[in-house]
């Protein structure tokens, strides 16, 4: 039998939970401040006390003590989700939830000491073993949720900061086919990536247990950054002139018309892997676009024409001079991915500043694949050609580019001191040309630096988008003497690159994959002056 105290105490908490949840309640109306996480949480802690109070005074102290361990745990995780979608906790904010979660815990500690005088104290035991369980995953489930709702809101909320325009003038540049089956498949197993037609490498070459590897992308990570459903889907990247206003993405903004006249909408569009606050300017979309026909064939189907149709939202882009809907762009195509691999579309020289602008923009994806700016892999630089891609690049579209392999795929052109052709094709290697020397660096925008863990291996993972920067060290004079960026492709003993549907190391034989990359020669773009970025706050 507990004592008068010990019961007033339990009493005046579970009142006091009441009456505090009540006032947050009153506040949040009265500041026109009504959000609908926390509520939730008031009404959590409301409930839990109801709960508690009609459970003790039946004499079921153990259950009053078990609401209150998942009011607590409820009331936590729904307000840890709160601070994570909005990224901040006002100290007004703290103080309500801190003495909400506070007087919940301490009314169920006082609860489980009335049912700790009964007899039974295995019971006694259970109770508070399965009150602090249920409660930690009450907090650990809505708090993951948060974190996730977090994610799709800083994916969508129109942020840029220093992202790169390739023209004044808003164009799609490329919106071709990427590959075919591979999307959203259940996992990533032998027989599924059979039956996707992807590929699949049972023991690659690398440092840790990294393998087997597969190309399929599983539909339960999608389903996180995407907007949309993913069903063994074909993947396409659209590639424009200037950045995107993120929460103006949806599938239907797009209409495709295939090479037999019938149109498609996608099922999916995403801004991963171009997530980046500094990128945003290529967004992929996930659908029905055709089959790994090629040219020649009775039954070749892909996309040959793309229109950016009004879904009521219209999809908008920020240039120069601000904010412009991209309806009514349109872009057309006579090659399919299996007849014609990735290419480049842009080449652009900038500054390197004092340290990495727009990096990053999305935590949980922050926490996966950063940082791999300039500064991380080889602490700065004078400059950067940043590449603008139709597509991922891979050495066989299942092994990431490394930073060390700008002399493995790329050579760039500049003018020399007598006015000749100067092919830069090394790293390390201090070139003489018009105005100075220029050396190449090294490679940044792919995966992390090598050391803690990470082997430029074959396993090394890189964020397939449709960047990369070539870090360049040297005079400006000479900086400025660079022409062009060269993928020779096969030629003078340079590899070939394919996108994220190519054979990998080893194909099925039975399956046909995307074809290489062509040769290719892209100007480059001179941005020292003006660097041709623009930022939007959201």
């Amino acid at each position: 039998m507990t004592d008068r105290w010990t019961t007033d105490r339990t009493r005046t908490l579970l009142g006091a939970v009441a009456a505090w949840n009540l006032l947050d309640l009153a506040v949040h109306v009265l500041v026109d401040r009504v959000e609908a996480a926390r509520v939730a949480g008031n009404l959590a802690a409301l409930v839990a006390a109801g709960v508690a109070v009609v459970a003790w005074r039946s004499g079921r102290a153990g259950l009053a003590a078990l609401a209150c361990g998942l009011g607590t745990g409820l009331v936590l995780g729904v307000n840890l989700a709160w601070v994570a979608a909005n990224g901040e906790l006002p100290p007004a904010a703290a103080v309500f939830i801190g003495v909400s979660i506070a007087l919940l815990a301490w009314a169920g500690w006082c609860l489980l000491g009335e049912t700790a005088t009964a007899p039974d104290h295995r019971r006694s035991r259970r109770w508070t073993a399965g009150t602090l369980a249920a409660g930690g995953v009450v907090a650990a489930a809505a708090f993951l949720g948060g974190f996730f709702q977090s994610a799709s809101r800083q994916l969508h909320d129109d942020r840029l900061v220093a992202a790169d325009y390739w023209d004044t003038e808003l164009r799609i540049l490329s919106a071709g086919m990427g590959f075919d089956n591979i999307i959203g498949v259940p996992d990533s197993g032998l027989e599924t990536t059979r039956e996707a037609m992807g590929s699949w490498w049972a023991e690659p070459d690398c440092a840790g247990a990294d393998g087997p590897l597969s190309t399929v992308v599983e539909a339960q990570g999608l389903t996180l950054v995407s907007q949309g459903f993913t069903d063994f889907d074909d993947g396409l990247p659209i590639v424009t002139t200037w950045p995107v206003l993120t929460s103006t993405v949806h599938p239907e903004d797009f209409l495709f018309t295939l090479n037999d006249g019938s149109q498609v909408v996608p099922h999916a569009a995403t801004m991963t892997p171009n997530w980046e606050l500094n990128e945003r300017n290529t967004i992929v979309v996930f659908g029905d676009f055709g089959n790994r026909g090629r040219a020649g064939e009775a039954d070749q189907l892909f996309p040959v024409e793309l229109e950016i149709v009004d879904d009521g939202t219209p999809l908008t882009f920020v240039g120069p001079d601000g904010p412009e809907s991209g309806v009514g762009l349109t872009w057309q195509t006579d090659t399919s991915p299996y007849d014609r691999g990735p290419s480049l579309v842009g080449a652009k020289l900038n500054r390197i500043g004092d340290e990495p602008v727009g990096e990053g923009g999305v935590g949980l994806l922050e926490a996966q694949m950063l940082p791999n700016d300039e500064f991380a892999l080889f602490g700065g630089g004078d400059f950067k050609v940043r590449i603008l891609t139709t597509g991922g690049f891979s050495p066989d579209g299942m092994r990431g580019i490394r930073p060390d392999q700008f002399g493995d795929f790329f050579r760039l052109h500049a003018t020399g001191v007598d006015g000749e052709v100067v092919l830069l094709t090394e790293t390390g290697v201090d070139y003489e040309l018009a105005g100075g020397t220029l050396r190449i660096v090294g490679m940044s925008d792919l995966g992390e630096p090598a050391g803690d863990g990470i082997v430029y291996d074959d396993c090394y993972v890189e964020d397939s988008d449709n960047y990369i920067d070539i870090v360049l060290v040297g005079d400006e004079a000479a900086a400025r003497s660079l022409t062009f960026l060269e993928i020779p492709a096969g030629a003078d003993g340079y590899e070939q690159l394919y996108n994220p549907g190519g054979p990998g190391p080893e194909p099925f034989p039975d399956i046909r994959y995307t074809a290489p990359g062509p040769p290719d020669l892209e100007p480059i773009i001179m941005a020292l002056d003006d660097p041709m970025r623009v930022s939007w706050d959201g």
